[in-house]
């Protein structure tokens, strides 16, 4: 079962394969918030520190999004992340 480890939580998650990062944040309390849950409000941005590929790949809709906040190449959108594997992440500043 793979594990999400917020660091700005100190916190470890399991989660099954191929559930999204979103419902797992409504599931437990997390430090990572939601607005729009459509990845066009940037207020779930993570960064992700360990296991990207560990994640669902972006969209070009959530990169387009992300190139206009100019977001580090290693930022993403929570909303739009599907865990498939062991990631760590932190709420971006």
């Amino acid at each position: 079962m793979p594990k999400v480890i917020i660091t700005t939580d100190n916190k470890t998650i399991d989660v099954p394969s191929g559930y999204a990062m979103i419902d797992m944040c409504e599931d437990h309390d997390t430090s990572i918030l939601f607005g729009c849950r459509d990845g066009a409000c940037g207020a779930c941005m993570i960064r992700v520190l360990e296991g990207s590929d560990n994640l669902s790949p972006m969209k070009d809709d959530e990169r387009d999004f992300l190139e206009t906040m100019a977001a580090e190449p290693n930022e993403r959108l929570a909303c739009q992340c599907v865990v498939h594997g062991d990631v760590k992440v932190e709420v971006s500043d």
